[in-house]
């Protein structure tokens, strides 16, 4: 049996400002949907985060009901589960979509009960389908079949444990799931996900019980012990990650045997990620690729930004490396007007003291106060001196 496993599409993700739903029709117009009609696999899984939010605008919907029209024309079956980001309205027209084979599950329909699938080779398997959802409408749901839990036991881990021990799966069993294992590899774009956090983590043991774990929430290509895989997200959307392959997994199933491969797909669009002065990357070759930077400057650059867009007008972000984050904070409502009654120099230096929470150095003091004449200078010629 064939198998092409994907997930964490996010169907209408921004980086920054830039918006890719073009990229991402791009790619699956000449990448994904190239490799299907290549491998021609029995079936398709696709394991959750199949749009990026909850209330997607016009434009991802369309796209998202293009690819499942292609999927439909191209006649492969799909099992889709929804991950944290999406919502259930994705599956409103559910039940007509089966009549295509493409199964978009929201409940534990297909958990406690398998998906049974049998190629025309007559080669079955048995998928379990676990859909992400909320720790306490899970809860409510593992009540609803008769588990209760005592409050001393109340976490994520231990409901999956009693959920997997209400079912003996048949064999070969495949778990199609959306969440994290504690040993997984983040890469940085999912961490910080609303509704995971390291009390949704599991040990990977409790899989054992199937005999493979398809999941997904991970956005890194990675396996453990040649039985549980995270396929990835399929593009990056990640500075930290972009030189990492992005792409799919490819099995073949043959009873409990499994063969695998990772296979590379081509991006629609590059993300890089530049680390210097202003200096040297002011002379590195103008690109198109969507581009962070991050200087390393001591001193703050003049017109920085505007530079750097001539030289790279995909620029997304800009920061500085050693400037340190501060979380004090001043309560103005109670500042009198004595403690803010300073000059122009000493208030900068005050300024400049609590923003980088260092003393100002002698080079910085001289442009400012070289710019502080000139300005000075044109209210003069202009006949208005500042007050």
């Amino acid at each position: 049996m064939k198998i092409i496993l994907t997930s964490d599409w996010h169907l209408g993700k921004s980086i920054y400002s830039a918006k890719l739903i073009q990229e991402q029709a791009l790619f699956f117009e000449n990448s994904f949907f190239p490799l299907l009609k290549e491998i021609k696999p029995d079936i398709l899984i696709v394991a959750g985060d199949i749009l990026d939010k909850p209330l997607p605008d016009q434009e991802t919907l369309s796209l998202y009901g293009d690819l499942l029209w292609k999927l439909a024309t191209l006649n492969i079956p799909s099992l889709f589960i929804l991950g944290n980001h999406d919502s259930r309205r994705i599956t409103l027209h559910k039940k007509f979509l089966e009549l295509a084979n493409l199964y978009l599950i929201d409940d534990l329909s297909y958990f406690f009960k398998p998906f049974s699938f049998q190629n025309k080779r007559g080669e079955k398997a048995f998928f379990y389908l676990l859909p992400y959802f909320p720790f306490y409408e899970l809860l409510e749901k593992t009540k609803e079949e008769g588990v209760i839990l005592n409050l001393e036991e109340l976490n994520f881990e231990n409901l999956i444990r009693e959920l997997f021990q209400m079912i003996s799966p048949e064999s070969p069993s495949i778990l199609i799931s959306h969440f994290a294992l504690a040993k997984g590899s983040y890469c940085g774009e999912e961490i910080f996900i609303k509704g995971f956090s390291l009390d949704y983590l599991i040990e990977e043991t409790l899989l054992n019980k199937f005999n493979f774990a398809f999941l997904g929430h991970l956005h890194r290509p990675q396996c453990s012990k040649e039985k549980f895989f995270y396929p990835g997200s399929p593009l990056p959307y990640s500075f930290e990650t972009y030189a990492e392959n992005r792409g799919v997994y490819f099995f073949e199933l043959k009873e409990t045997i499994l063969h695998y491969e990772f296979i590379p797909l081509s991006p629609s669009y590059t993300l890089k990620l530049y680390k210097g002065t202003f200096e040297d990357i002011i002379r590195l070759d103008s690109t198109e690729s969507y581009v962070k930077v991050v200087l390393q400057d001591e001193l703050p650059v003049f017109n920085v930004y505007e530079r750097l867009k001539e030289k790279f007008p995909n620029l997304l972000a800009l920061e500085y490396e050693n400037r340190k984050e501060t979380s004090r904070e001043i309560n103005f409502e109670v500042l009198e007007i004595g403690e803010i009654n300073l000059d122009e120099k000493e208030l900068f230096k005050e300024f400049y003291q609590f923003v980088e929470d260092r003393e100002l150095d002698l080079r910085l003091k001289e442009v400012f106060e070289k710019y502080l004449e000139e300005f000075y200078k044109l209210e003069r010629e202009e006949g208005r001196l500042c007050q």
